[in-house]
């Protein structure tokens, strides 16, 4: 779009951009102070803007209070929260889609969010109107209104000091808009560039994590836990399975790298026991509690679940020990009791016990090292033994352990259980392990004769001597 030096907008910019240039050379007068300038620049927003005059509006309003408040970040931080919900109300009004100089506009709104100290940005007084929110909810949910993955996963920076404010507006639930864009966008969620980037102004770590616990909180991701139980059910896995999966790799993988950072001393010891707090209380609000925790004893989430259990592990054994501090003392102890009930849940519940099987049975020796083994029930422990007698029949192809519910994988006539398959088909691109030809709904079944011997074998410690081996026509 060309920019018309005429356009009033353009005229009302150039006259105050003169009156910030006599503002640095005589300082204020009775007639003209940065305040004067400041809302003169910001009224601006009330009309219909390009994105040129957007722009150079938002920017120009930010120089004006920087000459004034330079020193006062507090006061920078609100000035800057101020700007943007104009900003944004302007860019709602017109109904903007994010393409082309717009993307430059929302970018720049963006940009001044991110510098916004956190403190500031959470106390409360970020109110949006319904139109504010109807429009990040589009841009958020909507590839046609914004194709940029980056700029939609950026409007969790937004919706994030909503909170638990998840109400109906002109006939739509906010919070089912909310998960609806997580869902579409959380598998381009990305470790080192989202969650721990060497810049913190652009981790979205923080973000995300109070989204989440909010949709929890107000009940928003009961409806998409309960269809990922069912895909994995029926061996369909579809977007919903893939996002609860991808909720909980994020969180270990964000773990890793704390723990990485740490130790290679690019990340401080405040930062790091932010990331931990995050991390231990998310997987225990949306994996390890009495609410969600069946969902992850569901084939395949139980392994992301379980590596997720491991890094936990790790962070409260090996790294509170060098973080222990009296500067950190009750926030370590804080880690340390919500570890002790993520345990609890795990090993403790009836819900969860088979979880705490599957842990045993993958990661058994790594667990004792990790922790010493003395917490672990003494039944788990010994469970985990039943590996030793199992006929090679009955043992996963891919991870060798004793299978429950097998299933043939057509192409490569390999028998994989159904946890190693789900967690398989979890992945962005499934493949086969044994060709690499791709896995979908038909290139694997279930072979109910097997599962048959298989359950008499764990139940009564018998083989059946007349046992014949499937064939790969068995079905679903």
């Amino acid at each position: 779009m060309e920019h018309n030096t005429g356009h009033p907008a353009s005229r009302v910019l150039a006259a105050a951009r003169n009156d910030l240039a006599l503002l640095k050379e005589q300082g204020e007068s009775s007639s003209l102070t940065h305040w004067n300038v400041f809302t003169t620049v910001v009224n601006l927003f009330n009309k219909h803007l390009c994105p040129h005059d957007f722009v150079k509006a938002l920017y120009l309003a930010w120089e004006l209070t920087y000459e004034k408040y330079e020193l006062n970040l507090t006061a920078l931080s609100t000035i800057r929260l101020y700007l943007v919900s104009d900003a944004l109300e302007c860019l709602a009004r017109q109904g903007v889609r994010v393409l082309g100089p717009w993307k430059v506009a929302v970018k720049a709104v963006i940009g001044f969010l991110r510098y916004c100290e956190s403190n500031i940005l959470m106390k409360g007084g970020f109110v949006h109107s319904g139109s504010v929110k109807l429009w990040v909810l589009d841009v958020f949910c909507d590839a046609n209104l914004c194709p940029d993955i980056n700029i939609r996963l950026d409007m969790l920076l937004i919706i994030h000091v909503w909170r638990c404010d998840y109400g109906v507006f002109r006939g739509v639930d906010v919070g089912e808009r909310i998960t609806a864009g997580l869902v579409q966008l959380y598998e381009y969620m990305n470790v080192t560039h989202h969650f721990i980037p060497e810049d913190r102004k652009f981790d979205l770590c923080r973000p995300s994590f109070r989204v989440l616990y909010s949709l929890n909180k107000t009940g928003h991701l009961t409806e998409t836990f309960k269809k990922a139980t069912q895909q994995i059910e029926s061996l369909s896995v579809g977007p919903e399975a893939r996002f609860v999966a991808r909720m909980v790799e994020l969180v270990s993988g964000g773990v890793v790298m704390t723990m990485e950072r740490f130790q290679s001393k690019t990340l401080n010891a405040e930062n790091t026991m932010e990331m931990l707090e995050m991390a231990l209380v998310q997987l225990g609000e949306l994996v390890f509690s009495k609410y969600n925790v069946e969902t992850f004893c569901y084939r395949g989430l139980g392994k992301v679940a379980c590596v997720a259990y491991i890094q936990v592990a790790k962070a409260n054994f090996e790294l509170l020990p060098a973080l222990s501090s009296p500067e950190f003392a009750s926030r370590c102890d804080f880690l340390r009791k919500t570890f002790d009930r993520i345990s609890e849940v795990l090993f403790k519940s009836p819900k969860s016990k088979t979880l705490a099987q599957l842990l045993m049975a993958d990661h058994k020796e790594e667990l004792v090292k990790i922790t010493g083994g003395d917490f672990i029930p003494q039944d788990l422990a010994q469970s985990s033994q039943v590996a030793e007698n199992c006929p090679e029949r009955f043992l996963d192809g891919l991870t060798q352990t004793p299978m429950e519910s097998p299933v043939l994988l057509r192409r490569s006539q390999v028998t994989v259980d159904e946890t190693t398959l789900v967690y398989l088909l979890l992945q962005k691109a499934p493949q086969c392990p044994f060709t690499r030809t791709p896995l979908h709904y038909g290139s694997f079944c279930r072979i109910p004769k097997l599962h048959q011997e298989i359950h008499a074998w764990r139940t009564t410690g018998r083989l059946n001597v007349d046992h014949q081996e499937p064939s790969s026509s068995a079905g679903h």
